[in-house]
């Protein structure tokens, strides 16, 4: 998804701080996050998932229908767009962009797993290049994600590719590596691992990187083994996660720059898992209080030098998901519902605060 600069109310100034040393950053705070009262939720009426949300407002994501089928669903204003499938019964539009390109994975007559384009009405097979094929974002009409192939030892491993203008690139990664976001200028956030075969949290090696016109930078680590890319903005700038330590296995949310590189975000006492990010580094994803042992709620970070805030619970469930956000703040994720089930939710900046 493409996002252009707002005038989005910012909450507290960034704090920039320099550095990659383990627990690098902003100081832990003993308390769990408050919920915000600067954000309003909207429950989209279907069972399902919101998963992204461009800057005009439309949602890609999934809904339920009344015969148990997944289909992949665009809310447009009041307009909710079934979009079909490639033949099966189940599809989700996991992206989509501001030119009307959706992409997302369908089921087809006989094989699960294969990525679609949608445009216009029109939904097209991205190919059986590799089973399953995951997209995860597209911007500009540029889409990227990543395929399953087998190692000559029947290992399993996945390659990250983008397409553009139909033609399909593997990125120059190394065996292992996903493909997790992609900007208006191209430039594509994702993972590369390093150690084959995997091993244990104290040996992985994996680490985020930014693909730029064919280069990969990786981006390091918050002192640990191991980092991982989520999303991407208009100015390059790259949320993930990292291992904090040797250990590999306590891990922070982080804010990456080509200017002021790894920056951790302040965790308020839990695990900070950011998903999104927008041009005005406005921070989405999810916190988890360990002190209080409750579960992942989606939050909100307007600053590195400001504690996250989670957003308020629908009436209709708890255990909250924010996987994007638009460039005037709009936020879309998912609730689990009592039965289990999910609710697809926008997120939108209360009045006053726009």
């Amino acid at each position: 998804m493409g996002s252009t600069r707002t005038n989005l109310t910012i909450l507290a100034s960034i704090l920039l701080m320099a550095g990659q040393a383990a627990g690098a950053g902003p100081a832990v705070a003993d308390s769990c996050p408050v919920i915000t009262d600067q954000w309003e939720v909207t429950d989209l009426g279907v069972t399902g998932s919101a998963l992204d949300i461009n800057d005009l407002g439309q949602i890609a994501g999934s809904s339920v229908s009344a015969t148990g089928e997944q289909r992949a669903t665009v809310w447009d204003g009041a307009q909710v767009i079934d979009l079909g499938s490639l033949g099966g019964g189940h599809a989700y539009a996991g992206a989509l962009d501001e030119d009307g390109n959706v992409v997302g994975s369908s089921y087809t007559a006989t094989e699960k797993g294969h990525a679609f384009h949608w445009r216009a009405g029109t939904m097209t097979d991205l190919g059986p290049f590799g089973i399953p094929t995951l997209v995860r974002d597209v911007s500009a009409g540029v889409i990227v994600g990543e395929y399953r192939y087998l190692l000559p030892n029947g290992t399993a491993r996945y390659q990250a590719f983008r397409i553009q203008n139909g033609v399909r690139t593997d990125l120059a990664a190394v065996s292992g590596s996903n493909a997790a976001a992609v900007n208006p200028a191209g430039q594509i956030a994702g993972t590369q691992r390093r150690l084959e075969p995997p091993g244990p949290a104290s040996q992985r090696t994996h680490r985020a990187f930014l693909w730029d016109d064919g280069v990969i930078t990786e981006l390091g680590t918050l002192g640990g083994q191991w980092s991982q890319a989520e999303g991407i903005n208009g100015d390059g700038h790259i949320v993930g996660q990292s291992a904090l330590g040797a250990d590999g296995v306590v891990a922070g949310g982080y804010l990456w720059s080509a200017e002021e590189g790894m920056r951790r975000l302040p965790d308020a006492g839990g695990l900070a898992a950011p998903k999104a990010v927008n041009d005005d580094d406005v921070i989405v994803g999810t916190h988890t209080c360990t002190s209080a042992g409750t579960a992942a709620h989606a939050a909100i970070w307007t600053g590195l030098d400001t504690a996250p805030v989670l957003l308020p619970d629908p009436a209709t469930g708890t255990a909250t998901m924010a996987n994007a956000v638009n460039a005037q703040g709009e936020i879309t994720g998912w609730a689990e519902a009592p039965d289990g089930s999910r609710r697809a939710l926008v997120w939108r900046p209360a009045p006053g605060n726009s």
